[in-house]
């Protein structure tokens, strides 16, 4: 008489644990409320800063004026124009002016962090040092206090 062999069934592998076992929950953050679009983008020649999501979902066409003003900690804001001569260009991509860069220790290269609000058509470009200043205690927290 031939014997029937019993299927061997492996233990559970560590993905099959993380898939069914219960996962600890997750703080949520609060709603924010209102639409927020984020970008991110290099800042080129002359300012230039190529997001055309951001300008898109603001509805921010070729030529349309805009005023930039810095703000605390190396942000920039930026709000639709009405005599300014800062417009957004015909490919549209926005030119933060040399000055405007300096006051906010802006260069070129360096890697920005954009935060656009369509509802109320406003955007904020957060510099290297702004998003130092943000992250900063997560960075204690992380490294445990470690100062570079």
């Amino acid at each position: 008489m031939i014997g029937v062999i019993p299927p061997l069934v492996p233990p559970p592998s560590p993905l099959q644990q993380l898939i069914s076992d219960p996962i600890d929950p997750v703080a949520l953050l609060p709603d924010r409320g209102i639409e927020v679009v984020y970008g991110l983008a290099v800042v080129a020649d002359g300012g230039r800063v190529a997001d055309k999501n951001i300008t898109a979902a603001l509805g921010w066409g070729p030529g349309f004026k805009i005023d930039i003003t810095p703000a605390a900690h190396g942000t920039l804001f930026v709000r639709p124009g009405s005599d300014g001569g800062i417009t957004v260009s015909r490919k549209g991509y926005l030119r933060i002016p040399y000055r405007l860069r300096r006051r906010v220790n802006l260069f070129l290269g360096d890697a920005v962090l954009l935060a656009a609000y369509p509802e109320r058509e406003r955007l904020a470009v957060y510099s290297p040092s702004a998003l130092h200043a943000l992250l900063e205690p997560s960075r204690i927290d992380l490294l445990g206090g470690a100062r570079p």
